[in-house]
């Protein structure tokens, strides 16, 4: 079972699929050939520009950011940087206020994680007390969640319904997860494998079954990188 989770986790060909199954489910849809003019008017260019192939394209990266990082590859952060800089870029056009607020604090993540991880070890998780690690999770977790219930409040005007509740939670794990990814530590996946079970209950309660087999895969994914990053510490 191990070398199995371990395999799709590693594997270039479930690399290819995740992607495909990303940008199948955007392009299903709808966003393909949504242009820029259709959110914006700032000039007749705005029509030349294919805001809905730069999303989808975006789906593609932010996937294999994911993917990278649960080979323990470098290459996943600075995906993760492009990811950051064009959904920010997508949310500030779609007028997304609640996650323009959060994307400077992603991108200072990613960079810190940039850093952090050219200082280790190639290939090995870094180490750190079970205690620290407790004590950083903690710290990490109330910081995350009040951040979140702050920025979701903003976005949601105040009405903070259950569906503000479920993202409010969904994205705090993600700020931990990230977090422990910026020191390079295994202790990510276990909040990544919540974060994915969250947001495959949001997909199933709003009857989105194509995120529902989305959040499938990003499950699998966190527990056989789960078991990837605990053997390098071996």
């Amino acid at each position: 079972m191990k070398k199995k989770q371990k395999t799709f986790a590693t594997s270039i060909y479930f690399d290819l699929l995740g992607v495909a199954l990303v940008v199948g489910i955007a392009i299903a849809s709808g966003y393909l050939n949504t242009r820029l003019d259709k959110f914006v008017n700032w000039g007749p260019w705005t029509s030349l520009v294919p805001l809905g192939l730069i999303s989808v394209v975006n789906v593609g990266i932010s996937m294999l950011s994911t993917r990278f990082t649960g080979k323990m590859s470098k290459v996943g952060n600075y995906l993760g940087i492009i990811n950051t800089i064009l959904s920010g870029a997508i949310d500030y056009i779609l007028g997304n206020k609640a996650a323009i607020i959060t994307y400077p604090v992603t991108f200072l993540i990613y960079t810190l994680a940039i850093k952090k991880w050219e200082e280790s070890q190639e290939g090995k998780a870094n180490q750190m007390t079970k205690t620290r690690q407790q004590l950083l999770g903690i710290l990490f977790t109330i910081a995350a969640f009040v951040f979140a219930y702050i920025t979701n409040y903003i976005g949601y005007g105040g009405n903070m319904n259950a569906l503000a509740y479920v993202t409010t939670i969904a994205f705090a794990l993600s700020l931990v997860a990230n977090a422990f990814n910026a020191l390079k530590l295994t202790t990510q996946w276990g909040f990544w494998l919540v974060y994915n079970f969250v947001q495959l209950a949001k997909a199933g309660i709003q009857g989105n079954f194509a995120n529902v087999g989305k959040y499938i895969f990003y499950i699998i994914n966190s527990v056989g990188a789960l078991f990837v990053w605990k053997d390098s510490e071996e």
